[in-house]
């Protein structure tokens, strides 16, 4: 018997562990659907359903239920591994690190190694909280190559305030 995908999630959604169980479910909502087509798909569902003899229907319904959330939960674990893999690993001072809210605290950078340096290896991700003095050490580090930096926030008593980048004229 062939089931149509649609057919396919309105019996995931009701599975139940006999055929019995199942269909009661199925046929319970059928009065309650306003929308048309979807009442006709599940019509259709509870008739194939009915045709298949009990114990094959009822590892049927488990079968398909299974294959929806192994599918479903496949997906989802697929696609957090995903982000965390392209997620680069941030390294140096804690975004509510003690060094945040130091009076001396001026600036919090977040910088790229271009080149192997006193910093790290090249590629490694950095954030920084620092003072005027050690701000005009990483710009300085900027201009020779070492490092690039990537985004840069005022700090006032813990408190960030990004840069604001400058708006582009549309064309």
């Amino acid at each position: 018997m062939k089931f149509s995908k649609s057919e396919l999630d309105i019996i995931c959604q009701y599975a139940a562990p006999t055929k019995a169980e199942t269909l009661a479910g199925m046929k319970e909502t059928v009065p309650v659907i306003k929308d048309l087509l979807t009442k006709a798909i599940v019509e259709n569902a509870i008739r194939k359903l009915e045709k298949i003899p009990e114990p094959e229907c009822s590892q049927f319904v488990a079968a398909t239920k299974a294959r929806f959330l192994t599918g479903r939960d496949n997906s989802i674990h697929q696609r957090l591994a995903a982000a965390k893999a392209q997620e680069q690993i941030l390294q140096g001072h804690d975004l509510s690190g003690k060094e945040r809210f130091r009076p001396e605290t001026r600036h919090m950078i977040m910088v790229e190694v271009q080149k192997q340096c006193f910093v790290g290896f090249k590629g490694e991700r950095f954030r920084f909280y620092l003072s005027d003095e050690g701000y005009r050490n990483a710009k300085r580090s900027e201009q020779e190559g070492e490092i690039k930096i990537k985004s840069h926030a005022a700090v006032v008593d813990g408190k960030l305030y990004p840069d604001k980048k400058p708006r582009q004229q549309e064309r």
